[in-house]
């Protein structure tokens, strides 16, 4: 079943529509039509996250991340868990594509379109405006 899926989605037009998986599919895959990527709960670090997201967009399409957690998902308790995922999850005033290339080590982002485009955040900046 793995071989199969794994085939459609590195097709350049998938017959699959949705994949829920865990991390040890995405491994090596190089799957051009993805354009969404669904977390249930953040990994433990950016480095991680940072790679998981980036599988999405990569025929240069619109694509996005959404990340969905609960305080429990970032508690310090979580095993393995970095203190910069947890602040990365509580922050909802920065912008988030920017956070991460920061994490990384950059001071801007690429992102030159529509502010309603880059991250929640943004999002909600421009809509409270």
């Amino acid at each position: 079943m793995k071989s199969f899926i794994v085939s459609d989605l590195c097709k350049k037009k998938p017959s699959i529509r949705l994949v829920h998986s865990t991390v040890a599919l995405g491994m090596g895959l190089d799957a051009p039509s993805i354009s969404r990527e669904i977390h249930c709960r953040p990994p433990t670090s950016l480095e991680a996250y940072m790679q998981e997201i980036g599988r999405a967009g990569r025929k240069g399409q619109s694509s996005e991340a959404i990340l969905y957690y609960n305080n429990n998902d970032i508690s310090k308790a979580r095993k393995g868990i970095s203190d910069s995922t947890i602040q990365y999850c509580q922050d909802d005033v920065n912008c988030l594509r920017l956070l991460l290339v920061k994490h990384f080590g950059f001071s801007e982002t690429q992102y030159s379109g529509n502010p309603n485009g880059c991250c929640s955040n943004c999002k909600n900046v421009h809509l409270n405006k």
